[in-house]
């Protein structure tokens, strides 16, 4: 069995989670701007005047209410599928803000433990050199 170091997975699973929010976050901004234009339309067409002739049935005027109680309603509808929108895509903004910092940690984290990996290679190098000049030393002062 292959043993894999925790860390670089912890760090592909960091990666995959943010990239899978950037994702989300990007379905929610769409969905948010689609509701934003259908709430536009609806106001829109809400205030639009309706032409209206200067005398009217009874039967004309129940159905230029009901008309106006329609629109009102399809406004509100729009008005509330706007507002979600505009929550689920704050949702969605800090998860993906919290994914990004976290990928970030991990990948500082990894910064640290190159450079500190490369310091003590750097170190251990810098002894066994200094090994090596002292036995040099040690034979030319034997050899005279």
């Amino acid at each position: 069995m292959v043993r894999r170091n925790p860390f670089v997975v912890l760090s592909r699973l960091r990666a995959i989670d943010e990239k899978m929010s950037r994702a989300e976050l990007a379905v929610a901004r769409s969905a948010h701007d689609e509701a934003r234009d259908r709430l536009e339309a609806y106001r829109a067409k809400h205030r639009e005047a309706i032409p209206v002739e200067d005398l009217i049935s009874p039967v004309e005027l129940r159905s230029l209410q009901l008309r106006g109680v329609n629109s009102h309603e399809a406004l509100v509808r729009a008005a509330d599928e706007f507002e979600r929108s505009a929550k689920q895509l704050g949702t969605r903004t800090e998860k993906w803000r919290k994914a990004a910092a976290d990928l970030d940690a991990v990948e500082r984290m990894e910064a640290r433990k190159r450079d500190e990996a490369a310091r003590q290679a750097r170190t251990a190098s810098e002894r066994i050199l200094d090994d090596l000049l002292g036995m040099l030393h040690g034979r030319k002062e034997v050899t005279e």
